[in-house]
């Protein structure tokens, strides 16, 4: 049978596997709020997460191209990198969609094909990589920005230091 027939057809198993082994990387108290996958207002991480693994999950059916996933991957790394997750344990949600899939499909299809198209979820952890170190540069960014700002409030608070005019001299001739 096609891989991605099976897969169609153990689409949902898939999804809800993938959500659980993603949730369950976080802390034991917030676990249980966060299987509250359907109220995006309540529980907008959950949601979220949900949601993007589901698109994920579609577009590996599909057959998508790489760049078609970038959405859904930064949905769920956007969220990832502004809590305390190491790098790998914030693109490691990747994994753990690659082993529900393994899970759900390697009785019912050759291993050789499935592992040829476990591969490509390969793929997916690097373009993950690349996001997450796109938002933690941005993170750090923010962070360094708000100390400068910090610093100089209380050094002209303190009369420490006062703004220069950034004019040309006008009587300096070319």
């Amino acid at each position: 049978m096609e891989i991605n027939s099976v897969f169609s057809k153990k689409r949902q198993a898939i999804i809800d596997k993938a959500f659980n082994l993603t949730i369950s990387t976080y802390p034991e108290g917030g676990i249980s709020f966060l299987k509250g996958k359907h109220e995006q207002f309540t529980n907008p991480v959950g949601y979220n997460i949900y949601q993007s693994i589901q698109k994920i999950v579609d577009n590996l059916i599909a057959d998508e191209s790489l760049e078609s996933f970038v959405s859904s991957i930064e949905e769920i790394i956007r969220i990832r990198a502004v809590q305390d997750f190491t790098p790998s344990q914030a693109v490691g949600f990747i994994f753990l969609l690659k082993k529900a899939i393994y899970d759900e499909l390697y009785s019912d299809v050759d291993l050789f094909q499935l592992m040829d198209y476990l591969s490509r979820i390969d793929s997916l952890a690097l373009i993950a990589f690349d996001i997450f170190m796109k938002y933690r540069e941005k993170i750090y960014d923010l962070k360094s920005k708000e100390l400068i700002d910090r610093t100089w409030w209380v050094l002209k608070k303190w009369n420490i230091v006062s703004e220069i005019n950034d004019e040309k001299d006008e009587t300096v001739q070319k």
